[in-house]
């Protein structure tokens, strides 16, 4: 039995491989904007702990100038 010999126009190759290649990039770029958004949180947690700490630090200083 012959075997049939299929052909991929050059137009259609470049055509998959540039589907393939932007799934990928889909899939990176996701996996940078997750982590982008984990650093966020901790950044704003960061911030968060600085302004409490600040304050003590005012409020102690006050305290201490006040007695």
């Amino acid at each position: 039995m012959p075997r049939l010999k299929t052909t991929i126009k050059p137009e259609m190759a470049v055509q998959m491989n540039l589907e393939a290649h932007e799934r990928e990039c889909a899939v990176r770029y996701q996996a940078v904007q997750d982590k982008l958004d984990s650093l966020d949180k901790r950044m704003w947690r960061l911030e968060g702990m600085q302004a409490v700490t600040t304050l003590s630090i005012l409020g102690l200083v006050i305290s201490i100038v006040l007695t």
